[in-house]
This record gives C-alpha cells, structure tokens and sequence, in this order.
C-alpha cells in the first residue's frame, strides 16, 4: 500500500462501508483505494483536495458518536455515511455523495467489473481510412519551434456546429480561411468508446464543467476537431416553427421558417440526416413503444447524423467507426479541401483590435520545444465559435463588452433527467444500442422532449444512487436497466463570466415553473416504464430514489420538490451571445457581428436568442451557413 495519501485509514472505512453486505466484489478495498490514488497523485490539487475532504470526514462522527469515522465498527460507519448521502440538507448530501463518488467510478470503470458484466472495456480497433490530402492543411502547435504570424481573409475560433460550417462555406467562397481549434485532431483509431481514455481526450475541464446556483448541472463541451459535435449524442431538429416565428416578431425578419428552409436543406444533405434504425435503436425504443401505445402517447425513432450506423452505443465518446457525421468527418474536410488552413491545440487568448475593429487573434500553444508559442492571425472578420460558455467569457477577458450587458447573459441549457427502469426478464443491450435513438413527441408542444439517454456503463453506473447492497445490486442489473431522459424548454437563465483558471463560471437558478415541469417529466416516464412492464424505477435524486408501484409514483409527484433534490445535467448551453436588433436587446445583430465591436462576428449557440426546446446542432448549423453569406458580402 502507497504511504503518501494521508487518511488512508479513512478511505478504506468509507470503500468498506461502501461496498457494505455486497455480494462478491470484482476488486479488493485495497484494489480501489490504490488505483484511486493512482489516478490522481499527478494531479496535486486534485490529489490534496481529495485528501482534506477525507480528513474532513474522519472527524465528522465526533459530534454525534464520540469517535473518528476509522474506529466506528462497519455497521454504524454505513448508516453514517448513507445518512451524509441521503440528507436533507443540501449541503450534506452533496458533500456526501462527493465523498463516494470517486470509488465507485474507480469500481464500475474496471475492467473487471466490465468482464464480470460482459461489458467490452474498450472497442474493437478500426483502423481510419488512408490520409487524405487535406490533412496536409492541419498544423499542430507541436509543429512550431518559434512564434508565428500570418494573415487571413477570415479566422474562425473553433470547429464544431458553427465554427466548422462557417469555415467550410467561407472557403468555399474563395476566401482565405484560418481555423484555430483549442484540442487535437484525431481519427476513429484512436476512439475506444471507454471514459477513461476519451473524457480527458475530447472534453473540455475533463467534462466536469457545470453551471451552479440552486443546483448543481453539469454541462458537457468537446475540446477536439469536431467540437461538441465530436461528442454529443448526433440527434438533429431543425428549429421549430413557432421558435423561428418568435424571432421574426422580435426584428428577427429573415428567420421565417420558408427562409430557413433551404440552409436546413444544405445542411441535412451535407451530414446525411437520417432516420435510426430500429435493429440499433435496440430494446429502449421497444420498451418505451410499449409503454407508450397502452398509453396512447406520440412516439418515434430519432433522426440522426449518420451514414452505416450500426449502434456502437458510445455516441458521446467519439464514434469508433466514423458513422457520426460530426464536423471532423463532414465540414472541416470540406473546408480543408477549399484551401482552409486548420491550427490545432491553439488556445485563444487575444482578440485583437485597431480602435473598435476586431482585427484578428492572439492564440497560445506548446510548441515543439515544450514551450510556449504564440500564433498570431491578422483578418478581416473574426468569428468566435467557441460555444456559449467560452465564446461569452472570451469576449468579457478582452474587455470587449463596451457596455452591452447580453454579452455573457440570457444564457439557457436545457435542464435534463434522466430515469431508469428495471426489466429482470428483458436484456437491454445498452452496449450495443444507439444511446439516443427514440423520443417520446407527445408534450413537445409543452416543452418536454423526452429520448433516449442511455450513457456508457461506467457513466450511468457512477452515478446510480445508494450504498452497499442496494448500489451493487443495481450494478450488476445493468444489463436489464432501461434508461430515457427529458429535457425541458426552459424559462429559467443564467449567465457567464470568466472564471478560475481559464474555466467559465457559469451560474444558473432552475425556476419553480421549470422544476416543476421536470418532475412531471420523471412522472410521465415512471409510467411509460410501468404499463411496458418495469419492476422498479430508479429517480434522479438521492432522497427515496427507488420507486416499486405505481402508488409510489404518483407519491412521489407530491413531494415538496426543489430543484436542489433532483439530479440535473445539461448539453445545450445557448444564448450568451444572443442575435438581435439593436443593443437594447441583444449582442450581435442579424449579420453575427458584434453591435460594438465591427469585424467581430459571434457564430455558435451563444447567438441563439431564446430557448429551442429541441437538439441545437441542426439550428446553429443552418444558422452558420446562412452567417457565412452575411460575412462573406460584408467583407466583400
């Protein structure tokens, strides 16, 4: 055992307590505590944060039991801890959790426990096909052995649904085009469906980016080629009408739908939009037909970005066999092959001016020396493409906001959860399903989108509620665990501001209206779930999560519910740039640009106006290939 971790002590009494009465374990308390520690000992921050907390928790039982958490004797170490996990307090119960999760991920994300699940670890290998001639127009920072300055018509910041559209339709155009892209380039090889591997690879933060205020959501965004579309779940909606027509009555006059209808056109032919099929959607989509034909709901497969698809089932981990049409696979060959020119693990710190003209970039890199290289791109038009929580924030460090007060607000994500079944007689094949492949279309007109949200096994299995024999037993039921989600329209938002060490602070307040809305949304699924057979559910919240009639169910909807009791997470981080007339309203105008920052243009979910209440990726696509008209006609 590694002597370096203080409280070591503590952390196998809390592994220990854990685990408690569980039945045959696929690792040793040691195994965990050690491979824990393992994981975090380069991480210094990490590594002592991790070890005050233990220390904290080792003298918490003081007060109530006279003795350390070490030298409580295991059954009243396990009602103590279940007591953190399960409090009614907030505070408590979210230092609770803190405290466990890290050993359950180290457990469910072995591979012994994926073997003892016949889970596979990682995919099958695919070699990618042969380099194409436009990978010759990327060029890594690692590639530079001293600073560099170029020139471009255009620099685009960013390769996902806007960035990368931008580019390609731009180049395409004829004129000069510098991409700048914060991750790496990769290919499928490199994609092996597991967390371990992909997470600190293609996400942003290491994916532990959220948005706090009355409750803690967490919100995913891709670091890569690719962006967030390199990891999110390829569903496609175009923007709904009643949203377009929204904006046309707020001055947004060319975003009637028949005016939006041809670049929807252009996109969905360029990434081979697409139903899902049935045989890859697999057992969910069965589970929640029948569920929702005894009920009489609308239900369906979803479309996605796709061409061969064959249900991987890591969609949000980098598709393995480059079935996903993301901008890595669809728009930036495109662009490349327009004569773009793509520099990778470029962060951008400077947008540069010359009085209130944007005139460029400033970006940072490692270069081949290990050290610090500045690329600097001078253009005519800069378009930020980083999404809605660093494009806002990148903006705001520039002391660009000259008093516009939309830049980093109005911000919207979409609040989700997710709730899970249990069908002991039914294999739910969860790793060899498409994750999102159906929906419930029933209350869309109410603002709940419900689909499938099934996570890779040690995700879900992470974050599957409780302690000891009731933790473990829903483990090792994963393969007959159904998993479905909502996401609501919200009217709640938030906002942006630059945070600590190059991490946007995002904060956000769920609405009463909004919590309501999604516990309704958990009670709609807790019976679609029901009438296809479900033995129990699983709730998103740590209070009573285990739901086994439906007499509990409907108990359950009268709970006094605050947003701070349910499990929430977001992906559709949009508006904190949002797109208007005038600076009353907004902060850049129907062209992308900037009102008080000319040659700046902002194009990405931060310039969506209101909430969509649908996937985004198809909209801000559409959106971007109508902006690079805009763009190209304003610089000529």
């Amino acid at each position: 055992m590694s002597r370096s971790m203080p409280f070591q002590s503590t952390g196998l009494a809390i592994i220990e307590a854990l685990f408690y009465e569980s039945k045959a374990m696929s690792l040793t308390n040691q195994e965990i505590f050690d491979r824990l520690e393992a994981g975090i000992a380069k991480k210094r921050a990490l590594y002592w944060g991790y070890a005050a907390f233990l220390g904290l928790i080792e003298v918490l039982p003081l007060f109530q039991h006279k003795q350390t958490l070490s030298r409580l004797d295991l059954p009243r170490r396990f009602v103590f801890l279940h007591g953190l996990m399960s409090s009614g307090n907030y505070l408590v119960r979210t230092f609770g959790n803190l405290i466990v999760l890290p050993y359950k991920f180290v457990y469910v994300s072995s591979p012994e426990v994926h073997e003892a699940l016949d889970i596979p670890f990682r995919k099958e290998k695919i070699n990618p096909e042969p380099e194409q001639r436009w990978m010759q127009q990327i060029t890594p920072a690692d590639s530079f052995d001293a600073d560099q300055v170029i020139e471009a018509d255009v620099v685009v910041v960013g390769t996902g649904a806007g960035g990368a559209v931008v580019a390609k339709e731009l180049a395409e155009k004829g004129l000069a085009v510098a991409i700048i892209e914060a991750g790496s380039f990769y290919r499928r090889d490199v994609f092996s469906g597991n967390p371990l591997d992909m997470i600190p690879m293609l996400y942003r933060g290491g994916g532990i980016t959220a948005a706090i205020g009355n409750a803690f959501i967490s919100i995913q965004m891709g670091k890569a080629v690719g962006g967030t579309t390199l990891i999110n779940s390829g569903t496609c909606f175009r923007a709904p009408d009643n949203i377009l027509n929204q904006w046309v009555a707020m001055g947004l006059k060319d975003f009637t739908p028949e005016k939006m209808a041809p670049y929807f056109e252009r996109v969905e032919n360029i990434i081979h939009v697409q139903e899902c099929e049935a045989k890859y959607i697999g057992p969910i989509g069965e589970v929640i037909k029948e569920g929702c034909d005894t009920l009489g709901y609308s239900c369906g497969p979803l479309k996605h970005n796709i061409i061969d698809c064959d249900g991987q089932g890591v969609c949000t981990q980098g598709c393995p066999t480059d079935a996903k049409q993301s901008t890595n696979i669809s728009y930036i060959p495109r662009a490349l092959d327009a004569a773009a020119q793509l520099f990778t693990d470029f962060e951008v710190k400077d947008i540069l001016t010359d009085g209130p003209r944007a005139t460029g970039i400033r970006a940072i890199g490692t270069g081949s020396t290990g050290k610090r290289v500045t690329l600097t791109c001078h253009a005519k038009a800069t378009v930020l493409s980083c999404g809605a929580m660093i494009t806002p924030t990148l903006i705001q460090k520039n002391h660009l906001v000259r008093k516009n007060k939309w830049i980093g607000k109005n911000l919207t994500i979409h609040p989700a959860v997710y709730v899970g079944a249990v069908f002991p007689e039914r294999a739910m094949k969860n790793d060899s399903s498409i994750p999102q492949g159906y929906m419930i279309d029933e209350f869309k007109a109410e603002g709940l989108t419900f689909e499938g949200a099934t996570p890779p096994f040690s995700i879900l299995a992470t974050v599957l509620p409780g302690i000891g024999r009731q933790y473990t037993d829903l483990v090792s039921a994963y393969q007959h665990l159904a998993v479905f989600g909502c996401m609501i329209k919200d009217t709640s938002t938030g906002f942006v501001r630059p945070g600590w060490n190059d991490r946007p602070f995002v904060y956000y307040n769920l609405n009463r209206a909004d919590t309501k809305n999604l516990v309704r949304a958990m009670h709609i699924l807790g019976k679609v779930y029901f009438a296809a057979g479900a033995k129990r559910l699983i709730m998103p919240t740590f209070d009573a999560p285990v739901v086994e009639s439906e007499q509990d169910l409907d108990a359950m909807l009268q709970r006094k519910w605050k947003a701070h009791n349910i499990i929430l997470s977001a992906y559709h981080a949009l508006g904190t740039a949002r797109m208007g007339t005038s600076t009353d309203n907004s902060a850049i105008d129907s062209n992308h640009e900037c009102h008080t920052v000319p040659g700046l243009f902002v194009v990405d979910g931060s310039s969506i106006p209101t909430s969509l209440g649908t996937n985004p990726m198809e909209t801000i696509m559409a959106i971007a290939t109508r902006a690079a008209d805009k763009i190209a006609r304003i610089i000529g």
